[in-house]
């Protein structure tokens, strides 16, 4: 059986209009909440984005903010069941539009993914995904699949270097799998900017958790 993994090229260039107002995306189970802060030792200003459909959370602040109108260059997600982004709305900005951002897309897939399963869906990431991606843009350059662990959830990361109207921007991405549903987690700024936003990213992705997943205190691989 064919397993089916996705990921538009859009993903890898998006933006955010600078002056755009706040606006949830996704459906209504999904909502940002305060996060209670003496116990867990972190900023007051940490929000949770929370989506109770799809079972995952993550934390972020300011001054990156959940937008709802995202403008897409290209269509995104084929599949995709739901997707968050937040941006920071004092970074970069390449044709009006904000482009410093952690976004999370979810896929439905046609079978569950077990362990037994990973060489399978990395094939077809490296067959199908990544070509995708690679042609989506001349300057598009990816590196190898490599496995990592995140949330306690086994899948694949690769970085991406590619260019937005000239401006050189510089992406992870996190192929995640729990069961028969696919979390995509993607980091992206402009390569100028990207050792700055390195820590902030790299909170993020640790705070993403997934219920009922194994060992959700396992950090980024």
């Amino acid at each position: 059986m064919r397993i089916t993994v996705v990921m538009a090229a859009a993903a890898l260039a998006f933006g955010l209009a600078g002056c755009s107002g706040e606006v949830r995306i996704g459906g209504d189970s999904s909502s940002p909440v305060s996060t209670p802060t003496v116990e867990q030792s972190v900023p007051a200003d940490v929000e949770t984005y929370t989506s109770d459909k799809y079972g995952f959370s993550f934390q972020y602040a300011p001054p990156f903010e959940q937008k709802g109108d995202t403008s897409w260059e290209a269509e995104s997600g084929a599949g995709s069941t739901d997707s968050v982004a937040v941006f920071d709305t004092e970074g970069t900005q390449v044709g009006g539009q904000y482009r410093d951002a952690f976004v999370v897309n979810v896929y439905q897939l046609n079978q569950e993914i077990t362990e037994a399963d990973l060489d399978a869906v990395k094939a077809e990431l490296e067959q199908s995904v990544i070509p995708q991606l690679e042609q989506s843009s001349e300057q598009m350059q990816i590196t190898e699949l490599q496995p990592t662990t995140v949330s306690g959830l086994p899948g694949f990361e690769a970085q991406a270097i590619f260019a937005v109207e000239d401006t050189e921007m510089t992406s992870d991405l996190y192929f995640l799998f729990n069961g028969d549903i696919e979390y995509q987690l993607l980091t992206q700024s402009a390569t100028d900017r990207w050792e700055e936003l390195q820590p902030t990213f790299e909170q993020m992705v640790n705070s993403f958790t997934v219920t009922g997943a194994a060992a959700e205190e396992s950090p980024a691989a």
